[in-house]
């Protein structure tokens, strides 16, 4: 193992300890993760240069105070000692519920403490991080250069307790669309690298949620097929400067590269804002619904095909 292959490793390990890659940033004093984004892009990119120097001395000293490590700690291969640690932690859980299956009680737990994704998306139009814990506490960190669209986004991340943190730098020169669009896919993608096979959750969702006189409702599967039934009829086009047709190819996006069944109905309202943030509002609190974890499942695929990935 190189030191930019030893260098990844430990910053895997110091990703999953604080629970995504955004609360890494956070710890580390980062106002925002793209710098972490760039320094595992890079290291990655640079696994195989035997030469290559991995991270810098500074940023590697900064890592190791704000995570509680020792001096050096990035430098040392902790593989076993993570191994030892997993088998400590079964074995505890397991005397812990000695009537539950030791496969279910490994599947269960494995699947509540990794359900965390970072993914990067560049294009010529748009270069995007997303980053997600879907078991966290309704964080949501925006930059985006789209004020309305990271509204709306933050009612994803705090009506489904999800950690989301997006950062894009689109070609807003042109319009809004390539930025809303991609951010859609690229969200679609960390969800679905976030749930994993699917394994002991409650897979279907459905909200309803007011807004004065505005009602949505959304219901959705993880079902591994993507799907989407768009039913709103906006009061108006634009929504400040926003144009509200983007909201569907946002959904359509996110829907493609999630493998996600959703229906969107708006029932009524006349205020354009109150549609959307009823639309949004309800689609967290479905999603919140669809990916928790349901204890009488645990271990065990909601489906009877056995599988929610193909």
């Amino acid at each position: 193992m190189n030191t930019v292959q030893l260098h990844l490793q430990n910053l895997h390990l110091l990703i999953e300890e604080a629970g995504s890659l955004s609360a890494l940033a956070r710890q580390c004093g980062y106002g925002k993760s793209a710098s972490l984004s760039q320094l595992k892009r890079r290291l990655e990119s640079q696994s195989g240069d035997d030469s290559a120097r991995g991270i810098r001395p500074s940023l590697a000293a900064k890592l190791e105070k704000s995570m509680n490590k020792r001096k050096g700690w990035l430098n040392r291969d902790h593989s076993k000692d993570l191994e030892k640690a997993r088998a400590a932690e079964q074995t505890a859980q397991e005397t812990e519920n000695p009537t539950m299956p030791s496969e279910n009680a490994v599947s269960f737990t494995a699947a509540a403490g990794d359900r965390t994704a970072t993914v990067t998306r560049n294009t010529s139009e748009t270069q995007i991080t997303v980053s997600v814990n879907l078991d966290g506490s309704g964080c949501g960190r925006f930059d985006t250069g789209v004020p309305f669209l990271e509204h709306m986004l933050d009612q994803i991340a705090r009506h489904g307790m999800i950690d989301i943190d997006i950062t894009c730098k689109g070609d807003l020169h042109i319009d809004d669309h390539h930025t809303v669009e991609d951010i859609g896919i690229t969200l679609g993608q960390a969800l679905k690298q976030a749930l994993g096979d699917k394994t002991g959750i409650r897979r279907y969702g459905h909200a309803y949620v007011p807004l004065d006189e505005a009602l949505s409702r959304v219901v959705l599967d993880l079902s591994g097929r993507p799907g989407l039934v768009y039913n709103i009829e906006y009061t108006r086009a634009l929504i400040g400067r926003f144009d509200v047709d983007l909201f569907s190819e946002f959904f359509q996006g996110l829907v493609n590269h999630s493998m996600i069944t959703l229906h969107i109905d708006n029932l009524r309202g006349r205020n354009a804002h109150h549609q959307a943030e009823t639309v949004f509002k309800a689609f967290g609190r479905a999603l919140r619904m669809a990916v928790e974890h349901d204890e009488r499942m645990a271990g065990k695929m909601p489906s009877t095909k056995g599988t929610l990935t193909a």
